[in-house]
């Protein structure tokens, strides 16, 4: 036991090192070290890979279950250092160098397209990932290569099990959209007017965390091209946002970031570097992001105590806005072609249509070129709008570029997952409508730190919500917009 935790924990610091560097590539690195980035984070993910595929690692897996001591907790265990194990195992370490190197380049690229709506630049770099990752999917088995990629970031559901799920919850978002629509109030909301200073922005942001449950010592919030949260080791969680004087879009994505940010602090950390000091899975780990996000951030009764927090910050603009005004602001609900900036009635549409192109380009053939077409006639079938470039199409995210394909599903799961432990933790925390007015939050945190964050990968999500369902969700969001 102390031998295999020993090899796991310096893992763990090898992997430290992979995610400072990642991390601040995407927010301080000057722009022309990117190529010299690259290699670097290729050489040490490839060190990662021999750490945890090696003859030497794989002697101490056999050694541990042969004189393992029989508990539930060894057993799980056990289980889940041998699926890292195959997973890692069966992908060549020229695979992993040539993908960590793509990644980190494309990446860059990506930024720079968005910023500039060119998306010519990007797609080679598409095509060279979704190429990469065809290859990768072959080398596991699994029912589609879709299924293969996506149980890296969730292996209790297979495509068809999600394509159900994202069936039934399409149709019953489809009548609650039409019900919102034809009550009307959620849909015009009286205007919140800019513009909205960064500084003033920056400060509200960094009192979020705060008052959340993350401390400052322990955290710290920058600027990215696309908001993310990063674990630099137990005690060092890194989120950023982004800004735009036109709109408060930052408070939303760093509520989410924060989501993240507190379930890797309150993972077990005398198990560094282990299964049992991780996250259970990216479905988890997004359900925690839009809780906070959106049951928490975005409830009617949280804004009792938000409102005077905007207020001294934005004293201008919240003279005459009123409480309700700025609940019904913050759940503004009209289709919108920008998936962070989507009000909860239209979010999953967006990871829908993400699924199902990469459906497609997995399971079908579609190249990156043919991709926009897909995807404009998706939006327009969906939300019925059309975006009017690709900044704000599919250039819009960062997932495909760090070649994250399978991962969107995780958002909706995570949705749902979300909706569920909703109404678990109302009927467990007598006060929570009365701690959301006065902004208190412990007893909030400490039933997900109990329930979720403190079990590492030893729960999985039907450990938290039993099987998982549209019904609770909807029936979430239908209590939310009053239909």
């Amino acid at each position: 036991m102390d031998k295999i935790f020993s090899h796991l924990k310096e893992f763990s610091y090898q992997r430290t090192i992979f995610n400072l560097l990642h991390w601040d590539m995407e927010t301080f690195m000057p722009s022309g070290a990117i190529d010299d980035r690259a290699q670097r984070l290729s050489y040490i993910r490839a060190l990662m890979h021999q750490h945890m595929t090696g003859n030497e690692y794989k002697k101490l897996l056999r050694d541990f279950e042969k004189n393992l001591s029989p508990t539930k907790a060894n057993k799980k265990l056990l289980a889940e250092l041998i699926w890292d194990y195959k997973i890692q195992k069966v992908i060549p370490e020229a695979h992993v160098r040539e993908l960590s190197s793509l990644q980190a380049k494309a990446g860059h690229v990506w930024s720079l397209a968005k910023k500039n709506n060119d998306l010519k630049s990007f797609l080679p770099y598409l095509q060279k990932l979704i190429d990469l990752k065809r290859k990768e999917a072959r080398l596991y088995k699994a029912k589609t290569p879709y299924d293969a990629l996506l149980r890296v970031y969730d292996r209790d559901y297979t495509v068809d099990e999600v394509s159900s799920l994202f069936s039934e919850l399409k149709e019953g978002l489809l009548d609650l959209s039409q019900k919102v629509q034809k009550q009307n109030k959620f849909v015009k909301v009286k205007e919140l007017k800019g513009p909205f200073s960064i500084d003033a922005q920056k400060s509200l942001n960094d009192k979020i965390g705060e008052i959340f449950g993350l401390p400052n010592q322990y955290s710290r919030l920058d600027i990215s091209s696309h908001p993310f949260s990063t674990t630099i080791s137990p005690w060092d969680q890194r989120i950023t946002t982004r800004y735009d004087e036109g709109h408060l879009d930052s408070i939303g994505s760093t509520m989410h970031e924060v989501g993240h940010a507190l379930y890797e602090l309150n993972l077990p950390k005398k198990f560094e570097g282990s299964p049992l000091s991780e996250a259970a899975s990216l479905s988890l780990h997004e359900s925690q992001s839009r809780f906070w996000e959106n049951i928490i951030g975005r409830s009617r009764d949280f804004m009792d105590f938000f409102h005077p927090l905007m207020k001294e910050h934005f004293p201008k603009q919240f003279k005459n806005y009123s409480v309700e005004e700025l609940f019904l602001y913050m759940n503004h609900s009209v289709p919108g072609p920008i998936r962070v900036e989507s009000s909860e009635l239209y979010y999953n549409f967006h990871i829908i249509i993400r699924f199902e192109i990469e459906q497609m380009i997995f399971n079908g053939g579609l190249n990156a070129k043919d991709i926009p077409d897909v995807w404009t006639k998706k939006y327009q079938d969906y939300l019925g709008i059309t975006p009017k470039n690709h900044a704000q199409g599919m250039l819009q995210d960062s997932h495909w570029a760090g070649g994250d394909f399978g991962y969107f599903p995780t958002y909706t799961l995570g949705n749902l997952i979300s909706g569920s432990l909703y109404f678990s933790m109302k009927k467990e925390i007598k006060s929570f409508n009365k701690d959301l007015k006065n902004g208190q939050f412990k007893e909030v945190l400490n039933y997900l730190t109990k329930n979720i964050h403190s079990k590492g990968r030893l729960i999985g999500s039907q450990d938290v919500v039993g099987k998982l369902n549209v019904n609770d969700y909807l029936r979430y969001l239908s209590e939310k917009f009053g239909v």
